[in-house]
């Protein structure tokens, strides 16, 4: 029997997090344990930006946790859900709309509708949803380019008579051009040819 490692428990793990339907069962009893606790270490970091405390108060959520396995959860949690010293905008901006939804969520228990308006109209903001996205090119500095299509008499004549007529019936095109095509004739291979013979 192949024992598990510890980069497999990781991607178990991972695996796990990444899909909605799942229900934990594919995890072991300790496998789950390490996924609460990299949740728990995740929001701890999140709220404060300290892995020293992150990982203090990890210790005292879960006792008989060692120092040096509480800071391995933070480094996991940072891994998974990314490292928010390093952020992108689009990280920051899902941080940003994270800590709005905690204040919208206590503006709810407090029955404060004024703050969970607030609240919507930030994350709007966060979100850039009334907003022209910046990242968008400016469209108004694209050269435009004509193109000129050269035709052959026979050609220009046809599309003469079609606009004169008042309709543009493409059929009749494609048949006037047919009268000017050549037929493809398939000459067949010498050797096949050798072979019937």
């Amino acid at each position: 029997m192949k024992k598990l490692t510890k980069s497999s428990q990781y991607e178990k793990i991972v695996a796990h997090m990444t899909d909605p339907n799942s229900d934990g069962s594919g995890l072991t009893p300790h496998e789950q344990e390490m996924c609460n606790r990299w949740n728990e270490a995740w929001t701890l970091i999140r709220n404060y930006h300290s892995t020293s405390d992150a990982a203090a108060i990890l210790m005292k959520r879960f006792p008989g946790l060692s120092r040096a396995t509480a800071y391995r959860d933070c480094t996991n949690a940072v891994s998974m859900f990314g490292d928010i010293s390093k952020s992108t905008k689009e990280g920051i901006r899902h941080l940003s709309t994270e800590i709005i939804k905690d204040s919208v969520a206590i503006a709810r228990l407090k029955n404060n509708e004024d703050g969970m308006r607030l609240g919507g109209l930030a994350i709007a903001k966060v979100g850039g949803v009334n907003d022209t996205d910046p990242d968008l090119p400016d469209f108004s500095l694209l050269e435009s380019n004509t193109y000129e299509f050269a035709l052959p008499e026979s050609f220009m004549n046809v599309l003469q008579v079609m606009v004169s007529g008042g309709k543009i019936d493409l059929r009749d095109m494609v048949n006037s051009i047919g009268k000017h095509a050549e037929e493809a004739i398939i000459v067949p291979d010498q050797e096949e040819h050798n072979e019937s013979d």
